[in-house]
């Protein structure tokens, strides 16, 4: 990459950063965290094991204040093809307990909204803990938090309907949609979930950020404008430094309902017949889509930290903005303003513009590129979380030795 382009590639990824400093106040530090509520279609037994593995990062990145989790459950997926899933407690549960942490977590009604307006207040009060739990973070934020959605909208659209004047106080920064397609074409897995939602959500005047799952052709399709990469090996989580976050992967990944003891299991060296699934592990197996993992949060997740995705010495790594070096080669990632077409059923058409826009839309260069740099840097990414925690609790270190 010559000089010009690798310097319009530091800016452009730079706008993130530039877009949470301004909705966060003038007065934020480059060092201070930006504070996020996450709203997560995130079960166990894992629905998506995506969820599961990719809930690791805002636990474990510095830049993220994880202030609250929804859960973002759709009823018919609580009981299908013979599984029965409960909302993600479990794998929070484990988290809180790895990180050392008290993420509270609560979940949102299972059912689609009735009309654009629906405030599902006859939801049972298990499914109000979620919408309750989202709204107070809000009023007690003493600065502007991030949403970050990355099932249906449905929470959000709930909670923006029973307190729009919450919503435009200034305490919410920007949502953050994981979701929708970057054709008008086709109808994505997450818009799909709950369309009157995401059609609420999307035709707000709110300070909305895509990041589509699809494609026109589809969910594992990888174009400019969507985020989908796949991994494609599982056996570096068996090289983690951290014994606790190896596990956390293995027993979701796996979908280990066979071991009730999801704390215990933790701290247990890893079952020699876990570790063989794991290295065997592959979604291609049931997706027909080349590939071991399916991804679709890592852009997100690393623009939210002002995180870039770079070449160095022919291998790819995940960099903060100021540890970039000259000789890098920048993956080129950025948000372009648009302005949004939203339909009755959540499919939606954007034009690219030249600013004053509240809706702002995920970019990427070279998406072949990017999936072969994040192979190589997405394993090294997640081991430095599980570094960190070994410094902190040595104990769980594959290598400890007691003396």
């Amino acid at each position: 990459m010559n000089a010009i382009i690798k310097q319009i590639a530091c800016f452009s990824l730079a706008t993130v950063p530039v877009l949470v400093a301004a909705s966060c106040g003038n007065n934020r530090r480059a060092d201070e965290q930006v504070p996020v509520i996450l709203v997560s279609d995130l079960y166990y037994p894992a629905q998506d094991i995506g969820d599961n593995v990719d809930l690791v990062a805002p636990f474990a990145l510095k830049e993220i204040d994880l202030v609250a989790i929804i859960f973002d459950i759709t009823r018919s997926h609580l009981k299908e093809d013979g599984i029965s899933r409960d909302p993600g407690f479990i794998p929070v549960r484990q988290l809180n307990t790895i990180f050392e942490k008290e993420v509270p977590c609560a979940a949102a009604p299972y059912d689609e909204l009735s009309s654009p307006e629906d405030r599902k207040e006859e939801a049972p009060y298990s499914q109000q803990r979620g919408i309750e739990l989202f709204l107070q973070t809000l009023e007690k934020a003493s600065r502007p938090v991030h949403i970050v959605s990355t099932g249906s909208l449905r929470p959000i659209a709930i909670a923006l309907n029973r307190r729009p004047d919450l919503f435009h106080s200034g305490k919410v920064a920007a949502i953050h949609i994981c979701a929708g397609s970057s054709s008008e074409d086709y109808l994505e897995w997450n818009i799909a979930l709950d369309t009157l939602a995401a059609a609420r959500v999307l035709r707000s005047d709110m300070r909305v950020i895509l990041y589509p799952c699809a494609s026109a052709e589809g969910p594992f399709d990888k174009d400019v404008n969507n985020t989908f990469w796949a991994l494609q090996d599982l056996s570096w989580i068996l090289s983690l430094q951290d014994r606790r976050i190896k596990n956390y992967l293995a027993y979701n990944i796996l979908r280990k309902t066979d071991r009730p003891d999801f704390l215990s299991y933790l701290d247990e060296e890893l079952p020699e017949q876990d570790a063989a699934a794991l290295r065997d592990f592959r979604s291609d197996r049931f997706y027909g889509s080349g590939g071991a993992h399916y991804v679709w949060e890592t852009a997100l997740w690393m623009q939210l930290a002002s995180l870039m995705l770079v070449e160095r010495d022919g291998k790819g790594q995940i960099v903060r903005k100021d540890e970039v070096l000259t000789s890098d080669d920048v993956c080129l990632e950025e948000l372009w303003p648009v302005t949004l077409t939203v339909k009755d059923n959540g499919l939606f058409s954007f034009e690219r513009c030249t600013g004053g826009s509240a809706v702002w839309l995920y970019y990427r260069a070279d998406p072949k590129k990017q999936e072969t740099l994040l192979n190589q840097a997405f394993p090294l990414w997640y081991d430095s979380f599980t570094k960190d925690l070994v410094k902190q609790n040595p104990e769980h270190c594959l290598c400890y030795v007691i003396n």
